[in-house]
């Protein structure tokens, strides 16, 4: 298995094409599945590889996904397509992360089939971004700018924890806002423990070296 990690997206508009160029730039390996062929040219940039089809026939969902994919985002605008392409994916790979945009107003009743639920009338791309990330790494919807604001958990393995800020050589462009998810205000003598998270802003061009030192270093 390589070390690289693979998601797929189920569907290919606007919510799925932006959400799989982040995660790509975050260093995913991205499978795209798009039945319409024109929406899914205007998607090959925006991904890794792309799959012409419908996701909720197996051979399409079993062709995309592979033994690195760790979560499945269905995005289309349709709620039982999108049940029916995480609950498939999880008869393959049960341990997989499954996200599903759903419209529902008693949508919530969905949650005890995936993993978490996405409702469009809070889809912005963001809301999209933190449901597949799972918990490790969150960003804010409400930051203004081209900043990027996250609230981060130091992993065990990373280099810098159990290091004070002072000695911490995080990329320029970036700073640690606080500490404990917020509760206290982060100084240089504030030590970066594993398995707490930390506010921490970015410009867009430090980010990804930010999210790898707080990650594994």
């Amino acid at each position: 298995m390589s070390d690289k990690k693979h998601m797929v997206v189920a569907g290919g508009g606007r919510v799925g094409r932006r959400v799989s160029q982040f995660f790509m730039q975050r260093g995913y390996e991205v499978t795209v599945i798009e039945q319409d062929r024109d929406r899914a040219d205007q998607q090959a940039a925006a991904a890794t590889d792309i799959v012409v089809g419908d996701a909720t026939h197996p051979s399409v969902l079993a062709g995309a996904l592979t033994d690195e994919t760790t979560v499945i985002g269905a995005l289309t605008d349709s709620d039982s397509t999108n049940l029916a392409v995480c609950l498939a994916a999880n008869t393959y790979q049960p341990e997989l992360r499954t996200v599903a945009r759903i419209a529902d107003a008693d949508g919530d009743e969905y949650g005890q089939f995936v993993d978490d639920v996405v409702f469009p009338e809070r889809a912005s791309v963001k809301t999209a971004v933190n449901a597949l990330s799972g918990s490790d790494v969150r960003t804010f919807e409400e930051v203004t700018g081209e900043m990027e604001v996250f609230d981060i958990r130091v992993a065990d393995g990373a280099t810098l924890a159990g290091e004070p800020l002072s000695d911490v050589d995080l990329p320029a462009g970036s700073l640690v806002i606080s500490a404990a998810g917020g509760a206290r205000t982060a100084t240089s003598e504030t030590r970066l423990e594993a398995g707490e998270r930390y506010i921490v802003a970015a410009d867009p061009d430090a980010a990804d070296t930010v999210i790898a030192a707080f990650r594994n270093g």
